[in-house]
């Protein structure tokens, strides 16, 4: 492949955790090829993508015979992916799979009464209601696990020959090799803590031996059977394991291996006026990061393809929109790629994977038709591209209003994941006191939610998030009269898309910042507090109002790709629309 361009579809599942080593509708490697439908594979293909990618787990996929347990469904897995790379090639698209060898299984499996000597350290991960689990981990540190990475990837290539390649993560949420989530792990703002490991074997390595070890192993498998699957490692949170930007771990990468850099976590950012770290895909950073910049430098006088780790469809800022169009952003990374000749990228997570504005940018950019000298100017020839009869001029100034607008976004990770960000248009807003019950996960569907904010502060005050909110919602709505104003004469179906998703947008940022004004008054309600509690029910119920008629006439919006359902649509926001009238025609 001449680059590498990777992107995926948001009908297709990533898959859960479960107690059992395979359940079969739990994994992407088996449901992918019924959702990647010529039609879907078009599409992509159409949008400027090469390759897609699905998350598979090497245990499910390929029969082993170190572990007789592993691949007892792998006839269908293998069968189902050879479809699916067939049909993909059809459309010029590779397929790739990601996955985290070796993945830790169930402490209350089988699996282990047969195989207790393999057995690692031992590690909490939360199920799909929140719940805590225990995970052993697989010991890379005994001969056992070491001779099923390796055969077990020789298998893969194998079974699968007409494969695009692997992306491997050897640092994850998952818990994985012992190493996995130990070492010294990073809080919410960057703090490194040392996290002992239990595991007498591997607390004799450094965590940067078995993490190359892993790769190594993984790799020649694949060797040993093909010399054209490309190998990806990606370098997510290797801060844990080497100091950043994680040299030793780049430099003795095999050099076959395409060594993949998050492009923006690891670095600071000024915002209200401090500096904040950045630790998440962002589209309100730039970029690159330093980590960034100072680890793709290293690997590239190491002599290793470089490939950029990206989301810019749309990230935890806000996940249940189709897209965050800041096109001017965009263009500010691509300039980067493209002044450092990188043009290989994995642009999406298991959600921000629509094809929308973004897409289309981004891959404009990135070709070498369109020079980079200008910002303004490469987004109006963008714009009048996209939106035959638009003013690319207006539409242009809405982009780089949206871009200014996002710089004041209180960014930070217990914010992304831990407010009600995602489903604002749809989270209560009632008087009285907060019950203290925390609101929950903002990135999965949760059954249940309280009314406390207090663990999405950690880092801001209230008073600062409610600031942040005030300035985005203001320049927001700038920016979206003047995009109204300059889409008005063009006639192509993607301009109401992007309408609604700019008008989408701007409801939930003065939903949010409702949500935050409505919970800062209830921290200290007294009777006095319920005139002002009711400016902020007019207000939101004049935001609601607004946002309804849109939610329906566009069904992309309101959906979280990695939780696989609607965080808000009409229904609940009329619900929550009705409960405030309610209250309105109480007081």
């Amino acid at each position: 492949m001449d680059s590498i361009r990777i992107w995926r579809s948001p009908l297709s599942r990533f898959g859960t955790f479960t107690k059992e080593l395979d359940k079969l509708e739990a994994n992407e490697t088996f449901t992918a090829s019924k959702v990647y439908s010529h039609e879907e594979l078009s599409k992509i293909a159409k949008s400027g993508f090469n390759a897609i990618w699905v998350h598979g787990l090497l245990r499910n996929i390929v029969k082993s015979e170190v572990f007789p347990e592993f691949g007892r469904n792998s006839k269908l897995h293998l069968e189902n992916m050879n479809d699916l790379i067939a049909r993909a090639d059809k459309h010029g698209l590779k397929v790739f799979v990601f996955m985290q060898p070796p993945r830790g299984i169930w402490a209350g499996s089988g699996f282990w009464k047969k195989h207790p000597y393999v057995a690692g350290c031992t590690e909490k991960l939360q199920d799909e209601d929140g719940g805590d689990l225990e995970v052993k981990c697989l010991c890379t540190s005994t001969p056992e696990v070491k001779k099923y990475l390796e055969t077990s990837a020789a298998a893969l290539a194998r079974g699968l020959p007409g494969l695009g390649g692997v992306i491997l993560i050897t640092a994850s949420e998952y818990p994985a090799h012992c190493w996995s989530r130990r070492g010294l792990i990073a809080d919410e703002w960057g703090h490194l803590s040392q996290m002992d490991i239990e595991c007498p074997r591997c607390a004799k390595r450094h965590p940067v031996e078995v993490v190359g070890e892993i790769i190594r192993l993984v790799r020649d498998g694949i060797r040993s059977i093909s010399d054209e699957m490309e190998i990806v490692s990606w370098n997510w949170s290797w801060t844990a394991y080497e100091k950043d930007p994680s040299p030793t771990i780049i430099k003795n990468l095999p050099e076959d291996v395409i060594y993949m850099a998050d492009f923006e976590r690891g670095d600071e950012k000024v915002i209200l006026g401090k500096k904040r770290p950045i630790d998440e895909y962002s589209l309100s950073f730039v970029g690159p990061s330093k980590r960034f910049a100072a680890s793709t430098k290293i690997a590239r006088e190491a002599g290793k393809r470089c490939m950029a780790k990206l989301q810019f469809g749309t990230t935890h800022e806000l996940a249940t929109v189709p897209n965050l169009p800041v096109i001017a952003n965009i263009f500010e990374k691509v300039k980067y790629l493209r002044g450092n000749d990188i043009a290989d990228f994995m642009g999406c997570w298991n959600f921000g994977n629509m094809i929308t504005a973004n897409t289309a940018a981004f891959n404009y950019f990135l070709t070498d038709e369109e020079p980079l000298e200008g910002k303004k100017s490469a987004l109006e020839n963008f714009a009048s591209g996209y939106f035959p009869g638009c003013d690319p001029k207006g539409v242009a100034r809405a982009w780089l209003k949206f871009s200014e607008a996002m710089d004041s976004y209180p960014f930070s990770i217990p914010f992304l994941y831990s407010s009600p960000i995602n489903y604002t248009l749809a989270y209560p807003i009632r008087p009285g006191q907060p019950d203290n019950i925390p609101c929950g996960r903002s990135w999965l569907l949760d059954k249940t939610r309280g009314d406390s904010l207090e663990k999405s502060l950690e880092g801001y005050t209230l008073d600062e998030v409610i600031e942040g909110f005030e300035i985005i919602q203001k320049k927001w709505m700038a920016g979206l009269e003047i995009l109204e104003n300059a889409l008005g004469n063009s006639q192509a179906q993607r301009r109401h898309e992007e309408l609604s998703t700019a008008r989408t947008c701007y409801h939930v940022f003065r939903s949010i910042c409702n949500t935050y004004r409505a919970y800062r008054l209830r921290k200290g309600w007294n009777d006095r507090s319920i005139k002002r509690f009711m400016q902020i029910v007019d207000d939101e119920i004049e935001n609601l109002e607004g946002v309804i008629p849109v939610l329906g006439k566009d069904p992309r919006q309101g959906f979280h790709g990695e939780g696989f359902g609607y965080m808000f649509d009409v229904e609940s926001a009329q619900k929550k629309l009705d409960n405030l009238k309610a209250l309105r025609s109480e007081a």
